[in-house]
């Protein structure tokens, strides 16, 4: 029911002029009228009996002492009817089972196993449009705004109760110190991973953080360290947490640190084992039995190590017996596959000559680009059934179009990515979330 006093309708619906005005029973009433105008509505939900508020109005503590003020005042207002709030300085929430879309921004998530809850709910919505682009589906969303009510360590605790979510996301700025975020944080990362981005982490932010949110950001040293105890998977960038959230979708989480590399080009493989190296993770020699195996397959000037260069050769079978065996050998608890993306030529060229030679040559392009394309799917096919034997993840890099990582992660549920840094970096924070659910409770 929209609610207002001045319109007569709001795109086509029609509108009620006060919320006395309400026909029947409604679960949640949405805020978004001047700050003043807030507590005489909270009132008037209360008294129609709502039992739920989302407040979208700024202007509270974030603002200063005089807004702090009227946030206690709204807060205890709605305490005192036994309403929740979330907010206020809010941009709303999201249901996927409920197929709620409370959200300010004009965003329609994709659906899946992810919920999210973000102090900022201009960074939290961002996160919901990039899952569109890469394949990643929402369960449920909530921008905690100020949290004057329901706080950060609330949503923690009702995702890990949320069935229909297996992955927690959270864009974090500050918390109260006497929240109990810690003990929170640690019994949920027990059940279900939670990936967590911290805003805040310098002085200019911590400001920032303050008259934004009015969130309290605190010394970032500490927060690195409840996170490690709590066993929270910390992203250092936006594109980070994106990459983690996608692979704890895809793949089990490894038990180990050690990396096998299967590479079409030697280069490759030098910059993911630098990368290993530098993230933790150990690049163990290949035994002496494996390399008569892999001596069967590949060219006899194949590198004879790990990483394994498979010097050039593009075909697809070659490649899936190659990474059978890897992902069997019991020395490692992972794999990174780098595969190339055929570039088949005919569209670019601004010579005459060479357009007119290529174009001669288009039907045999064509029949390339399918036979690449036919074995790329093979590929990807051949690794989700390789994960399912082996309980191993195994990342695909592949320099690519982002259609193809989409296709990749919507068509066969495998996290792709288009360099070796990004796949080696998730794989690094997921095999330090399984040192944790290995240590001691």
């Amino acid at each position: 029911y929209p609610v207002n006093a001045r319109a007569k309708e709001v795109l086509g619906v029609p509108c009620l002029a006060k919320v006395e005005d309400l026909p029947g029973p409604v679960d949640l009433a949405v805020i978004a009228t001047p700050a003043e105008t807030v507590p005489g509505l909270i009132e008037a939900c209360g008294a129609k009996g709502i039992p739920n508020l989302v407040v979208i109005t700024s202007d509270f503590s974030e603002t200063g002492p005089e807004g702090a003020a009227l946030e206690r005042t709204v807060v205890a207002q709605a305490r005192q009817r036994g309403m929740r709030l979330v907010g206020p300085n809010t941009m709303g929430l999201f249901s996927a089972q409920s197929s709620l879309h409370a959200l300010m921004p004009p965003v329609e998530p994709l659906k899946g196993p992810v919920s999210m809850f973000s102090q900022s709910g201009n960074v939290g919505t961002q996160f919901l449009a990039w899952g569109v682009e890469a394949g990643i589906g929402f369960e449920k969303f909530v921008s905690s705004g100020n949290e004057g009510d329901l706080t950060c360590v609330d949503y923690l605790r009702y995702f890990a109760e949320d069935e229909a979510t297996r992955i927690i996301i959270a864009y974090l700025e500050g918390v109260d110190p006497e929240s109990g975020f810690l003990p929170a944080a640690r019994q949920v990362s027990r059940r279900k991973p939670v990936v967590i981005f911290k805003g805040g982490r310098t002085g200019a932010g911590s400001r920032a953080a303050a008259s934004h949110s009015g969130a309290m950001a605190g010394s970032y040293n500490i927060y690195q360290a409840v996170f490690k105890q709590a066993g929270l998977i910390e992203a250092a960038t936006t594109q980070e947490i994106m990459d983690c959230t996608k692979a704890l979708t895809t793949y089990p989480i490894p038990r180990g640190n050690r990396v096998a590399i299967l590479t079409r080009g030697g280069g490759w493989g030098v910059i993911t084992s630098d990368a290993c190296e530098e993230n933790g993770l150990i690049v163990p020699p290949l035994p002496e039995a494996m390399i008569k195996k892999l001596d069967k397959i590949l060219p006899k000037y194949w590198s004879r190590s790990n990483p394994v260069d498979m010097a050039a050769v593009i075909t697809p079978e070659p490649f899936m017996d190659c990474l059978e065996i890897l992902a069997h050998w019991k020395g490692i608890d992972g794999v990174i596959a780098l595969g190339g993306r055929a570039h088949i030529p005919g569209r670019a060229s601004e010579n005459p000559l060479v357009r007119e030679r290529l174009k001669a040559q288009e039907g045999l392009f064509k029949q390339m680009g399918a036979y690449y394309q036919g074995g790329q799917k093979k590929i990807l096919e051949f690794i989700r059934q390789l994960i399912r034997e082996t309980g191993k993840p195994i990342i695909s890099v592949t320099m690519g179009p982002q259609d193809y990582h989409k296709e990749s992660m919507e068509v066969y549920k495998l996290a792709s990515y288009p360099n070796p840094e990004r796949a080696v970096r998730v794989l690094r924070l997921m095999a330090d979330y399984g040192k944790f659910l290995a240590s001691p409770e």
